[in-house]
């Protein structure tokens, strides 16, 4: 059966939908926990959260390491036997680098898989397509993120009238800072200048969907919260990591910001 490749992170996707409880929802969690040479080899460490409905019996996957600037550095081949529900899995996976060249595994910043096989207890030998269904019911790319790597830029900052809050994309600063783990992508909260502005978001937050959809990127943001407003909405739905958890959020309009009626501006 052909493999699917597609966009979104899995560790983002699988957890688009709210759940009450880890042994409630229903995702795979694949993470990538650290990396480290070995001669001409760079091992990456794999782990894989089951909390699906029975145990993972076999899953494979290609895999192509990238750079922060999405460069490719290396390709191997990721494969986990028994994964238990609800038990943390983790494998080492590997890709050849020039010999001594521990500056091209420090330089792995994502990492992109394409399922070639993926079987759960009690389903028969279905393949990938079942699998995707049980973990990605909104199907998308699978992304990767390698924990611990921030990357290094500037801060640029966004301030979203209809929120009353400035966000920032995520820089190594604010990440150190604000004690933001490995490399979600999302938007800092890092400021709010009105009290009753956004209820529920502190600074520090960091926002990783807006309405069950990803914000990487201010642009991102910005159009959301626009369209959300032309609907007629008068909050959004947030996705935070605060603490190292995620949460989910209501952010309130500010009623001064309420478009007109015949207004189509953003």
């Amino acid at each position: 059966m052909r493999a699917a490749r597609a966009i979104a992170s899995l560790l983002l996707a699988v957890a688009a939908t709210p759940a009450a409880t880890e042994t409630t929802e229903s995702s795979l969690v694949v993470g990538i926990v650290g990396s480290s040479l070995s001669g001409d080899s760079c091992h990456l460490s794999f782990q894989i959260r089951n909390r699906l409905f029975g145990d993972l019996r076999r899953f494979v996957a290609d895999f192509t390491a990238r750079s922060a600037a999405g460069t490719e550095i290396g390709r191997g081949v990721f494969a986990a036997g028994r994964v238990r529900r609800l038990q943390p899995f983790q494998r080492v996976a590997s890709f050849s680098v020039p010999q001594g060249d521990a500056a091209a595994c420090r330089a792995v910043a994502s990492v992109e898989l394409e399922i070639q096989s993926c079987v759960l207890d009690g389903t028969g030998d279905v393949g990938v397509a079942y699998c995707e269904n049980a973990f990605r019911p909104n199907g998308g790319e699978i992304l990767v993120e390698l924990a611990g790597q921030v990357p290094d830029g500037p801060a640029e900052e966004l301030l979203v009238d209809a929120l009353g809050v400035t966000f920032s994309n995520l820089t190594r600063t604010l990440a150190t800072a604000h004690g933001i783990p490995g490399t979600v992508q999302g938007l800092v909260v890092v400021a709010i200048p009105q009290p009753v502005a956004a209820r529920g978001l502190r600074e520090g937050d960091l926002v990783v969907e807006v309405d069950q959809e990803r914000v990487p990127t201010l642009d991102d943001l910005a159009e959301l919260v626009r369209a959300a407003r032309d609907r007629g909405q008068k909050s959004v739905l947030c996705m935070v990591v605060r603490d190292g958890e995620r949460h989910w959020l209501v952010a309130h309009f500010l009623a001064e910001t309420a478009p007109q009626k015949g207004d189509s501006s953003g």
